[in-house]
């Protein structure tokens, strides 16, 4: 018997009983939103007796949704394996394997991650022409991930869209070129999986159907997060029971860089039915004066549902605002502060230092090996991207998908075996002249004329090695198969023998690759009531996020950007760099939208904090071989003393919202001008490139005689010599 009224506040037990509306959670930060799924999905299953197969449950992270289930089974008691619960790339990518007869692709796919994905571009362009200049691989595959994100291929794109455009027009052709090489290698690369999905919800009446009568009941977390071919899917499932609950916060839409769209929560109660919104305010992770800033600094944003944040923890310690003369001394204080925590018996654990950029880490990295303290960052270089990791990937790839070229290339002569590149370029002709796949050119080398004897031995071996590892993948457990791989080739070995330190770790990190499969095969075993084969595996190893690798074991400091920092908590939270073009980042700061999203991403990383919350500014910062004077954040603008104790800095300084300009500056307006020579004190004579802004707070780059270019405040500057 649960008693849920002992486990549950009156807005979480509205959530989990009300049962009749589709259900907008407005969950603010610390809520409870993950108990609420749990036991909405136990009321189900114990009180309504709806079966576990009739229920889907989205969650943002695999790890999530791995903890989800377990939680749950705990909670009844009983297993719930048929419980459809994952992200939305694994619910799909299960939906698009089992019904690939309506699709144009078989039913073991490959899944193309960025670098497959920017091989396939570059082979595209060598071929047909295109200047890697004029078509940058990262613009082109974001442009790609928007098209898809709007369930758009190149056959969709209005002609009038690109048809005065050169790029558009090229782009085009790119983007043609590179879905038929998927298809040729029957390879879908991430945004793949959710177009094919809409699209099959969409078009196909019988599926269509078919979906919504398993899934009676829908509940999705971070709804806030979902794009426009997410929306799609689930309002494809709902659209004839309306019995949808997704749970999500506004105030913490942080990815709109990934395609995820505000308005699909804020326009949940237009898209359904006689909606019911709850909110969830009371927080159950932070201290109220923690949750009094977060609330302070949320308000200003306009797009949002209102909610305030309250707790029954304890007022607890007022957050701090800590001012360094650089960042190097933001970095070497905050790591004398933490190793002090540290020599006084605190967890490592418990503290995190986030950050806008990737490029902030390095200071931190450096003051923390300097004091000898561990730390760990999360988001750095991914296990399964590690090149190792990729060979033995792209091996089990080409096993189960022959026609995946981009993995056979990869690995044809990987470790080194004497298969050259003239080898490799005659098998690709070959097939390219009689139409056949590369694998089914290697499996046939002896009708390639051009390959000598000693090419075409080595050929047949690897597809021989090749045939008999795919024979026995059908059959044989995973671990197993996987373990006769890596001795086989030997690559454990090649690389121990190695005088090289990152070969040595390259050999403990396949080590730990042949220990991870282990750990599945173990867990899909005591799930599925059967071993787990290759065709298992794949799956899972594709859909793997830097999210779903944080431990909780690790004795170290935490570093890891804002964005990363989602979902996470600590008992204390360092937030440095808040400063204006940091945070709000120089790239974000043009349009209100811009701005309330890089607040949004402040207000996040505040929420993380349970007890202690230590924000930081540095007054200078090097830009490569210079120092830049910086302003505070704006978002400190208005901050009283009363939620911020900023010892005795001036908060006032920034501006506290974006504002248009009314009209462009006229050079008349200036006190400095392009072309006008200046005066530093320590620089001595320079030239202005460019201004931005008025008299003497504009923001001005400057060429001094030295050779050193500086941006730097005109406060700062003389225009005489003294």
């Amino acid at each position: 018997m649960i008693d849920y009224l002992a486990k549950l506040n009156d807005r979480q037990l509205e959530v989990v009983t009300d049962l009749d509306h589709p259900i907008l959670v407005l969950a603010g930060a610390g809520s409870g939103k993950t108990r609420c799924i749990i036991y909405r999905a136990a009321y189900l299953i114990k009180e309504k007796h709806i079966p576990p197969w009739q229920i889907l449950i989205v969650t943002f992270t695999n790890k999530a949704a791995r903890e989800l289930q377990t939680r749950l089974e705990q909670l009844l008691n009983i297993p719930v394996r048929s419980l459809w619960v994952g992200t939305f790339h694994s619910i799909c990518l299960r939906i698009l394997r089992f019904e690939s007869s309506f699709l144009p692709y078989n039913a073991n796919f490959s899944i193309y991650g960025t670098d497959e994905q920017k091989s396939v571009l570059k082979k595209i362009y060598k071929t047909h022409g295109f200047d890697l200049q004029k078509y940058p691989l990262n613009r082109v595959l974001g442009r790609i991930g928007r098209y898809k994100n709007r369930l758009m291929l190149p056959e969709d794109i209005d002609k009038a869209e690109f048809e005065d455009s050169a790029f558009l027009s090229g782009f085009v052709s790119i983007y043609h070129h590179y879905q038929q090489t998927l298809l040729l290698n029957q390879a879908m690369d991430f945004d793949d999986i959710l177009l094919y999905t809409a699209r099959l919800l969409q078009e196909n009446d019988e599926l269509r159907t078919k979906y919504q009568n398993i899934f009676q009941y829908i509940m999705i977390d971070e709804y806030q997060d979902t794009n426009k071919a997410q929306f799609e899917i689930i309002h494809q499932l709902a659209l004839q029971h309306q019995r949808v609950c997704v749970v999500g916060d506004d105030d913490q839409a942080i990815y709109s860089f990934r395609g995820a769209t505000l308005r699909n929560i804020l326009e949940f109660e237009r898209d359904y039915k006689e909606v019911k919104a709850i909110r969830l305010e009371q927080n159950y992770r932070s201290t109220t004066a923690i949750l009094d800033l977060a609330n302070q600094v949320i308000k200003h944003n306009k797009n949002r549902h209102p909610k305030e944040l309250w707790s029954e923890l304890g007022v607890g310690i007022k957050p701090l605002l800590r001012v360094y003369p650089d960042a190097n001394a933001e970095a070497e204080q905050t790591a004398s502060e933490i190793q002090t925590f540290w020599e006084e018996g605190c967890d490592l654990r418990d503290f995190t230092i986030l950050y806008r950029t990737n490029a902030q880490s390095r200071l931190f990295e450096n003051a923390l090996m300097q004091k000898k303290i561990p730390y760990s960052i999360v988001g750095s270089l991914q296990f399964y991207q590690r090149k190792e990791i990729k060979d033995l990937i792209a091996y089990l790839n080409s096993l189960s998908n022959p026609a995946d070229n981009e993995s056979l290339l990869r690995i044809i002569n990987e470790p080194p075996r004497g298969i050259g590149q003239t080898t490799v370029t005659r098998l690709l002709s070959y097939a390219v002249k009689t139409h056949i796949s590369l694998h089914q050119s290697i499996l046939n080398p002896g009708a390639v004329k051009e390959l000598k004897s000693t090419a075409l031995k080595r050929v047949s071996d690897f597809a021989e090695m090749m045939q008999a590892w795919s024979k026995a993948a059908k059959t044989q457990p995973v671990a197993d198969l996987v373990k006769e791989i890596v001795e086989e080739l030997g690559m454990i070995s090649l690389y121990r023998k190695s005088s090289d330190p990152k070969d040595i770790t390259r050999a403990e990190n396949l080590i730990e690759f042949v220990a991870s499969v282990n750990e599945f095969a173990e867990r899909f075993a005591k799930e599925s009531n059967k071993p787990a084969l290759l065709e298992d595996f794949l799956p899972f190893i594709a859909l793997q996020t830097d999210l779903d690798k944080v431990s909780d074991d690790q004795q170290s400091v935490r570093l890891m950007t804002l964005h990363n920092a989602k979902g996470l908590e600590f008992e204390t939270v360092y937030i440095a760099g808040l400063e204006n073009e940091l945070l709000p980042h120089r790239m974000s700061m043009e349009t209100r939208e811009e701005i309330e999203e890089e607040r949004r991403l402040f207000y996040v990383g505040i929420t993380r904090a349970k007890r202690r919350l230590i924000l930081s500014l540095a007054l200078s910062r090097r830009l490569y071989d210079t120092y830049n004077i910086t302003k505070p954040s704006m978002f400190l603008s208005g901050l009283g003393d009363d939620v911020l104790d900023s010892e005795d800095f001036d908060l006032q300084r920034p501006r506290s919202t974006y504002q248009k300009p009314k009209h462009k500056v006229r050079d008349s307006q200036k006190v400095f001008r392009i072309g006008q020579k200046v005066w530093h004190d320590e620089h001595q004579e320079g030239v202005v490139l460019s201004v931005n802004g008025t008299d003497q707070d504009a923001v001005l780059v400057v060429s001094f005689k030295s050779g050193k270019l500086l941006k730097i405040v005109g406060s700062y500057l003389k225009t005489e010599p003294s």
